[in-house]
């Protein structure tokens, strides 16, 4: 695993161990059972944040599960040198050729540019917004 990678784990748990610490203090006030949590109505709060730390543990255990099988690793990514390509098509792609067909495409076409109107010499005066909001000016 890379250190990016860690550094993304470790912010993942960051928020399960705090929403654990949580759960902990609530439960021990509660006096440790499910009862004293919901007599001092604590119930609540406790699923909620169960609730929470479940969602926030889900991508967290996905990103372990492809880091610990593979799965997100792209095929043949590995071999590669740095700053080497593996496809074929973009090392064999010209730049200048592309445009060359570019061009010719639109030369066939007739090559007609469209027609844009001049804006006139006296534009229309600009009428302000009607006050909407705020102090009136009188």
């Amino acid at each position: 695993m890379s250190l990016g990678k860690i550094v993304g784990v470790i912010g993942g748990l960051l928020p399960l161990v705090y929403i654990g610490y949580m759960l902990r203090h609530f439960i021990g006030v509660g006096g440790g059972t499910a009862e004293g949590v919901a007599w001092i109505g604590l119930g609540p709060t406790v699923i909620g944040l169960s609730i929470v730390g479940i969602l926030f543990a889900l991508p967290l255990i996905v990103k372990l599960i492809r880091a610990g099988s593979g799965l997100n690793r792209v095929p043949g990514a590995g071999n590669l040198k740095p700053g080497e390509v593996s496809s074929s098509e973009t090392i064999e792609f010209d730049a200048d050729a592309a445009f060359a067909n570019y061009m010719r495409g639109r030369e066939a076409s007739g090559g007609v540019l469209p027609v844009v109107e001049p804006l006139p010499a006296d534009p229309a005066p600009v009428t302000p917004r009607p006050g909407g909001f705020g102090r009136k000016i009188v």
